[in-house]
């Protein structure tokens, strides 16, 4: 056992929360990945945008991959506004107001899309109108605003500044790099910092959902 255990008996359990947190937040971060990519393979497919894919790098850090994250998801809102503005340039007033008004039903923004969608390349299809609807709705982008947000505070965070927390590390290499020479407080800190964001992480990791609304 070390001296370290013996003075802080509470350290083991408090290694077993971090390593715990770490994978948690690893497994948040790979099916963002997934869903990124299939939410990217979707509009390339549909809506003729050319988007790159993105690739999860396990022999990257937390940030490095998070900042991967971070760019694919702002450049899908880039896309998406530049696509709005034009709308909004070729629509009357009225009815570009109408499509944004969260008391108007769907079936009226749908038909608004539809009867533009031979003026706009993009909307070639109803699929094609179904997808931008659904990610042009406000819940959605409150919910990759709030993704982009969580993102930035985990590369901020303990765990993603720290160059040896690479996401296919083992546990010792994890450790290692979390404790640094110190023990209890470095722990707690990790625990706290982590804990909140994999909470927040978990119910705002899943953007394939965004497909399917409507």
């Amino acid at each position: 056992m070390a001296l370290s255990d013996i003075l802080y008996p509470g350290n083991p359990a408090r290694r077993e929360k971090v390593v715990r947190l770490h994978q948690d937040l690893i497994n948040c971060i790979e099916l963002n990945f997934d869903a990124t990519n299939e939410l990217i393979g979707a509009l390339n497919t549909h809506c003729q945008f050319k988007l790159h894919p993105i690739k999860m790098n396990r022999n990257g850090t937390v940030r490095e991959n998070c900042d991967v994250l971070l760019a694919a998801i702002q450049s899908i809102q880039d896309t998406l506004q530049a696509i709005d503005a034009r709308l909004k340039s070729e629509l009357e007033p009225d009815l570009y107001r109408k499509l944004h008004d969260f008391q108007e039903p769907d079936a009226k923004k749908m038909q608004i899309l539809r009867n533009v969608a031979k003026g706009v390349s993009f909307l070639g299809g109803i699929v094609a109108i179904r997808i931008f609807y659904n990610l042009a709705s406000p819940v959605v982008s409150r919910v990759l605003s709030q993704m982009s947000t969580i993102l930035a505070r985990i590369s901020a965070s303990v765990i993603g500044l720290m160059a040896g927390a690479l996401l296919g590390a083992g546990v010792d290499l994890i450790l290692s790099a979390i404790l640094g020479g110190i023990e209890r407080d470095q722990l707690e800190t990790v625990i706290r910092e982590l804990q909140p964001l994999v909470d927040e992480f978990k119910p705002a990791r899943a953007i394939i959902p965004i497909l399917q609304m409507g």
